[in-house]
């Protein structure tokens, strides 16, 4: 593998592993963070609907309330009082009763008022109200008021219902009546956890909770059992039995000591499944940059013993190369069987100096990004030259080879010892696996500023699958009738490096039992 390519796949698969961790990192926190929005959203919610159920509850008491003395005890006669708001407190250490009276006084302005204003209300004229309020303390009317009350129970159970502008002038003296009066004798605890158990559950909020009243900042004694003024735990607050003319101001504290907890087991689920994944993604990406690594040593190692084997390889085959010539020089004392031993000797000798000339190329040529000094060539001169190599060869098998170079700009940037050498492993090729009389065409195009050189032969042809790995490194086809075809799978996987480096393109067209058509792609200068 090239070191630069190498090193490119290793920092992108670092920084991919580290987008994947981040990624799901900011999920997850994102997920927790939506959980807790809802869950708080949540909350309040639930908290502002048992404010208003406590203070719609209070409001309808004391309107039942109201009804029942009116019917007990009746209403005031004088003219100038719209209504009259009763209410009745008793003090059990004491056994007195008290009276809190809310008279309406009404005032006529005599201003006629517009028409749907009139019809809306039932009047014409505009009026102000007041209130006047009266106390009575008094230890037995406790007692008459209850026996009018038994007396009259079946009108209790029919209260009439009121209109809007009657209910508003109820309320504001309720709220003005309640405001006087301890929370504890407004509410309960057991009320308020009835309403929050009510309220989470249909929320589905199913977390312990504590609960507490507070007065003007100060705990009051409506509050869970549990409840402590240092409580643990996110806490909610929320403004209850609010009234703006009382100097008093009551929240209700909710705080949940294992909301955390409950926040993340929401969540926990998807989150270990995420980070399961990408745990097991972390772990084979490692593995794969640890296997690329050791294979990478492994080619490195490979490649030094090959180029040291070459080497050594070199050495005798050039000593037995002089032998021959020393041997060959003296033909006096040879006969003629064993001069033609000694031609086989040198032509096996040269075919294995070809083999590992190819080996140290191939070697040079993965070691280095640019091994060769590049040059104007005039490839068609390249092609004649290749083509003299192989010559001998095609005449003795009653071949031929004929040239149609058409392209009118052939010079190139490239070096023309291994554009040779390429064209003369592709031409050996074709030798190799053509039929008993070899021919092939060589042809040169011009096109968009590239030079196209095409060669035809008529071989044996090669099926899908070899012409996918025919340019890989040693690979040779497994099938057919090649078996007395020698090689090692190096010529192609040479020429397609050569083509890479002068930044060209090598393809391919073939047919079984009808030929093979090579197309290299070159720039033009």
């Amino acid at each position: 593998m090239n070191k630069k390519l190498y090193t490119y796949l290793v920092l992108l698969m670092s920084f991919s592993l580290i987008g994947i961790i981040l990624m799901q990192g900011y999920w997850i926190y994102s997920a927790w963070q939506n959980k807790e929005e809802e869950f708080s959203l949540s909350v309040n919610r639930a908290l502002r609907e048992v404010v208003d159920e406590i203070q719609s509850r209070e409001l309808n008491d004391y309107v039942y309330t109201y009804q029942m003395l009116i019917d007990s005890i009746g209403t005031p006669n004088e003219s100038n009082f719209t209504d009259v708001f009763l209410f009745l407190d008793e003090d059990q250490s004491s056994n007195l009763s008290t009276f809190f009276a809310y008279g309406i006084l009404e005032e006529d302005y005599n201003i006629n008022l517009p028409n749907n204003f009139s019809n809306r209300y039932g009047d014409d004229n505009l009026k102000d109200y007041k209130a006047v309020k009266t106390t009575i303390v008094n230890k037995n009317i406790f007692d008459r008021r209850e026996n009018r009350l038994n007396a009259s129970i079946a009108k209790l159970k029919s209260v009439e219902d009121i209109d809007l502008f009657k209910f508003e002038k109820y309320k504001s003296a309720f709220q003005e009546y309640a405001s006087s009066l301890p929370i504890h004798k407004r509410t309960t605890s057991r009320e308020i956890q009835i309403l929050l158990n009510q309220g989470f559950k249909d929320r589905n909020i199913i977390t312990p909770y504590e609960f507490g009243i507070y007065s003007n900042g100060l705990s009051t004694k409506v509050k869970s059992n549990n409840y402590l003024e240092v409580q643990s735990g996110p806490k909610y607050s929320i403004p209850f039995l609010f009234d703006r003319s009382s100097p008093i101001s009551y929240n209700l504290v909710v705080s949940f000591p294992e909301k955390q907890e409950y926040v993340l087991s929401g969540i926990i689920g998807v989150a270990t499944l995420s980070f399961m994944l990408t745990l097991v993604i972390v772990v084979i990406s490692t593995s794969a940059l640890y296997q690329i690594i050791q294979q990478k040593k492994l080619s490195e190692i490979k490649n030094d013993f090959i180029n040291n084997i070459s080497h050594e390889f070199k050495t005798p085959i050039a000593t037995i190369n002089l032998a021959l010539d020393a041997i060959l020089s003296s033909k006096n004392n040879l006969n003629e069987k064993f001069t033609s031993y000694l031609g086989m000797i040198r032509e096996e000798n040269s075919r294995m100096l070809s083999q590992v000339e190819n080996i140290l190329r191939i070697s040079q040529l993965e070691k280095s990004s640019n091994p060769f000094d590049m040059e104007e060539t005039n490839i068609h001169e390249v092609i004649e030259d290749a083509i003299e190599h192989v010559k001998l060869i095609v005449e003795s098998r009653n071949g031929s080879i004929k040239l149609s170079l058409n392209a009118e700009n052939f010079n190139i940037s490239g070096n023309s010892n291994h554009l040779e050498n390429i064209i003369i492993n592709i031409l050996d090729n074709a030798l190799k696996y053509s039929k008993e009389h070899p021919q092939i065409v060589v042809s040169s195009i011009n096109s968009n500023k590239n030079i196209i050189i095409c060669f035809e032969d008529n071989g044996i042809g090669m099926d899908k699958n070899t012409q996918k790995m025919i340019f890989e490194k040693f690979y040779r086809e497994q099938n057919g009738n090649i078996h007395n075809i020698k090689g090692h799978g190096l010529g192609l996987s040479y020429v397609k490096k050569i083509i890479d480096f002068h930044n060209g393109k090598i393809s391919l067209e073939s047919k079984i039992g009808t030929g093979t058509k090579f197309y290299i792609t070159l720039k033009n200068i």
